[in-house]
């Protein structure tokens, strides 16, 4: 359904576990990583939700912002 899931990657957010993670992966759904950072500190927090995507058995090939702008158009259904 052309649909992605947010990883927040704030630590006190992570609202994605590692289940749910693998869980969609297995089927086929892309994960797009977020800090939700409101300054420029928050950037920082992409780390956690880096590792709670690996913890999830996640690759670069399964979160949609790892992927390069044609790319991800494509995986929307908009290229």
């Amino acid at each position: 359904h052309r649909k992605l899931l947010e990883l927040n990657a704030n630590p006190r957010r992570l609202d994605l576990n590692d289940l749910q993670l693998s869980a969609a992966k297995s089927r086929g759904i892309s994960i797009v990583v977020n800090t939700d950072a409101h300054r420029i500190s928050g950037l920082d927090d992409m780390r956690y939700g880096i590792k709670q995507a690996r913890r999830g058995g996640l690759s670069p090939s399964d979160v949609a912002n790892s992927r390069s702008w044609l790319a991800l158009q494509a995986l929307m259904g908009k290229s």
